[in-house]
């Protein structure tokens, strides 16, 4: 079956190409509303597809977002294996189809060496998530295109940032637990980097422990990776370290300290309190359900992908946007035991 063309739609709601085009592209306002709707009816009668390569060689916009997770740690490189990405990748593709955008989702490794397909793709602004400065940063900036970074800390001029405070979040999560009477608090945590995510949350743990005058140990910052299976083998080191508290710095870690701890049959919270970061589903459907710091994953998302268009289109946004977190408490941590 052959494509239906704009000068087949227009024959038949007996209007000019050119009228078809300034509708099927999102300029109404050239026609009236009774014309608008006609066209609207004859387009879904007949079927009729956009070819979207045509239409990104015509405007010189293809409508495409690219979005860069990198692969930050040695693990399996499975783009959607930790369940934060998928939830903020969600948020993302929401909004750029809400307002006609298409997602080009990309997994990359530290060297940048798979960010050429991106311009292969002629996308029109980029969107990376967790990066650091570095060759893949270098190469990204290269292509001078409209860019928000979500959750780095790269300082540039010709970037945007989303993501949460989180030094004053990691404080605000030691502190629920000193709250508690917990003074042999853990961090478990993935690879502490310059300039990352974790250093600034490290930071937060380490000022509210300066804060209520409990000593700094080093030992009880035990860092791994961002994995269920990283939060099961640091189970170990929390009790031989005698632990009454884990803060962890993901959800998907501290579902694997869970699950660890129950295999050493040590109760939570009862023995042991943890605390989770992100509010990802998954802190609701483990034992028990787990209090965690809500980062509202998905509506970072969206405004991700609403920043990054309002961006590409002309608009002013602030070079720094910072979301607020929230403590959410569930059964997972409670009061020390004398």
């Amino acid at each position: 079956m052959s494509r239906v063309t704009i000068k087949e739609i227009a024959a038949a709601a007996k209007v000019s190409p050119m009228t078809v085009s300034n509708v099927i592209n999102a300029r109404p306002s050239k026609a009236s509303p009774e014309t608008v709707q006609r066209i609207q009816e004859v387009i879904r009668s007949l079927g009729y597809q956009p070819n979207l390569s045509a239409r990104a060689l015509a405007s010189k916009s293809s409508r495409l977002i690219g979005v860069v997770v990198p692969f930050t740690e040695n693990q399996n490189q499975l783009l959607l294996d930790n369940p934060f990405y998928a939830e903020v990748i969600s948020g993302i593709e929401s909004a750029l189809r809400q307002r006609g955008y298409f997602m080009m989702l990309s997994g990359i490794g530290g060297k940048g060496s798979d960010v050429d397909a991106l311009a292969q793709w002629n996308v029109d602004a980029l969107i990376a998530i967790g990066i650091y400065r570095e060759a893949l940063f270098e190469r990204l900036r290269l292509r001078h295109l409209p860019t928000l970074l979500v959750d780095s800390y790269i300082a540039d001029d010709e970037v945007h940032h989303l993501r949460v405070a989180d030094e004053p979040a990691a404080r605000r999560a030691t502190e629920h637990l000193i709250a508690h009477g917990h003074r042999r608090i853990a961090l478990v945590t993935g690879t502490v980097r310059d300039g990352g995510v974790v250093e600034q949350r490290l930071a937060g743990y380490r000022r509210a422990l300066e804060a209520a005058d409990i000593p700094y140990d080093p030992d009880l910052v035990l860092a791994g990776s961002v994995t269920f299976d990283w939060g099961i083998d640091a189970a170990d080191r929390l009790i031989a370290r005698r632990a009454t508290a884990a803060f962890c710095t993901a959800d998907l870690i501290a579902a694997g300290v869970l699950t660890g701890m129950h295999q050493r049959s040590i109760s939570i919270p009862q023995d042991v309190s943890v605390l989770g970061f992100d509010n990802l589903p998954v802190s609701r459907m483990v034992y028990p359900a787990l209090s965690t710091v809500d980062q509202a994953i998905r509506a970072k998302g969206q405004l991700a992908g609403k920043l990054v268009l309002d961006l590409l289109e002309g608009r002013s946004i602030a070079r720094e946007t910072l979301m607020d977190v929230t403590i959410i408490e569930r059964q997972s941590v409670g009061r020390v035991r004398a």
